[in-house]
């Protein structure tokens, strides 16, 4: 099954466009969809993401937070949210 991933923030470093498909074995969850990112990201060599997959929020698409034990549906919309940091 391939998901969407719509990227925000730091998160964009990811990729050159908003979305990033992710190919996933079916009845695939949201914990499974954080491995294969941190495998990505160990991929790309982007040290500065290394905490993003376990930090991440993810939202379905209507917009609510969804737990790792979510299942994914094929072609589903899912958007990335890293921790903002401040003060």
């Amino acid at each position: 099954m391939k998901i969407q991933l719509k990227l925000y923030g730091l998160s964009k470093m990811l990729s050159d466009k908003e979305i990033l498909h992710i190919e996933l074995p079916n009845n695939s969850n949201i914990k499974k969809l954080r491995n294969t990112l941190n495998k990505i990201i160990s991929e790309k060599y982007l040290d500065s993401l290394k905490n993003l997959s376990k930090t991440a929020a993810f939202f379905s698409e209507a917009d609510e937070v969804i737990n790792d034990n979510y299942k994914l549906k094929d072609k589903e919309l899912i958007s990335i949210i890293p921790p903002i940091g401040g003060g």
